[in-house]
């Protein structure tokens, strides 16, 4: 199949390596495969370095209707048999462009985020009535959808994203040498976070936590934090680290920036937080259980498909950083329960979020869509 992936995104985040990790396995399965973006955009910039052909045609909102027209012509050329884009809001350009060119390419769209606005007017009805197909990232998103925006029931599938298995592997690295490059000393208990440092993740709430463990446990605690501020939100990582320092943490708490090591950062960490107050799936969560990590994760939203309390992980009220710090304290306090965790977390990854499944799962309801006028 001719496939266009389709992502007008600026940051880079899990949606963002969602897309891009799905335009790479599909061109493995011998599809012709390109990626829509915005020039100059992260994602652009990795699809790039990927191998992955890029088309930076998206602008900006007062752009659009230049967007439109050169993407009429790009469908008019290219001729495309599916268009899988990854936010709603290029449905603007797409689903015009599309009636411009006179493209009967199937079109589909993944909801990553909640909303709590409804699309029920006559405009959004146009747009979200050319789609063969929406793709919710959990159960969560699919609630969201139906309560949200016009489309069937039974044209909304809950798809949730993906890891590769080969590359989040634990047998790939030796877990000491890492902890030594990190300057984490032999006997302490890691704990860490994953993901952008933006409003709402549960950061602070992370940090709150690890001050409470440093100042009653007598276990010695180092705190990872991997991944940096989202784009236009720096000053809140700003915020962060200085309330690190505030709280006297500093020495304790290492801010490793962003990072495309992740599998290799995660085999250093005994336990990985996910304080997120309201996820909509929580990408950073199977990446730890892939690797054998055990997860202490806020009860909401998206992370009840994922974590199963007292198998996988330990579940905690969202925002409670005292009841964050007793899950982490529980799980570092013995290693028989941090191990049968890790067993058993790898098992429901390998079972539920691996590419492959997900892969092979698109490529069928892509070609449901043919049988849709």
């Amino acid at each position: 199949m001719k496939i266009l992936q389709s992502c007008g995104s600026r940051s880079w985040g899990g949606l963002e390596m969602q897309a891009l990790l799905i335009s790479k396995e599909l061109r493995k399965r011998g599809h012709d495969v390109s990626l829509l973006c915005r020039p100059r955009s992260t994602i652009l910039k990795e699809a790039y370095s990927a191998g992955v052909p890029t088309i930076g045609m998206i602008g900006d909102d007062n752009q659009a209707f230049g967007t439109i027209k050169d993407l009429s012509k790009l469908l008019k050329s290219y001729q495309f048999d599916v268009i899988h884009t990854h936010l709603s809001h290029d449905l603007w350009w797409l689903v015009p462009a599309l009636k411009l060119a006179s493209s009967d390419a199937r079109l589909f769209l993944t909801k990553h985020m909640a909303s709590g606005v409804k699309k029920t007017d006559p405009l959004h009805r146009f747009l979200y009535g050319r789609l063969q197909g929406t793709f919710a990232i959990s159960n969560y998103i699919r609630t969201s959808i139906l309560n949200t925006c016009p489309v069937p029931e039974s044209e909304v599938y809950v798809l949730p994203p993906a890891i590769s298995l080969e590359i989040y592997d634990p047998s790939l690295f030796v877990k000491a040498e890492v902890r030594n490059e990190l300057r984490i000393p032999e006997n302490a208990v890691a704990a860490g976070m994953v993901g952008r440092i933006t409003p709402g993740k549960g950061h602070e709430e992370f940090f709150r936590a690890a001050k409470r463990l440093k100042e009653s446990s007598q276990l010695d605690f180092r705190f990872l934090v991997i991944g940096t501020a989202s784009f236009g939100e720096e000053g809140f990582g700003h915020k962060m680290k200085d309330l690190v320092d505030e709280l006297g943490l500093t020495g304790f708490v290492q801010f490793t920036g962003y990072r495309k090591d992740i599998p290799r950062l995660l085999s250093a960490l005994d336990v990985l937080a996910f304080p997120s107050h309201e996820e909509s799936f929580g990408l950073a969560l199977i990446e730890a259980m892939a690797m054998k990590v055990p997860v202490a994760a806020s009860a909401s939203a998206g992370v009840l498909d994922i974590v199963v309390d007292g198998k996988t992980g330990i579940l905690f009220p969202p925002m409670d950083y005292l009841a964050l710090a007793d899950c982490i304290l529980r799980l570092a306090s013995r290693a028989d329960l941090r191990e049968e965790f890790g067993k058993v977390g790898r098992k429901r990854v390998e079972e539920l979020f691996s590419v492959n499944t997900l892969i092979s799962n698109l490529e069928r309801y892509y070609l449901k869509g043919q049988s849709k006028d």
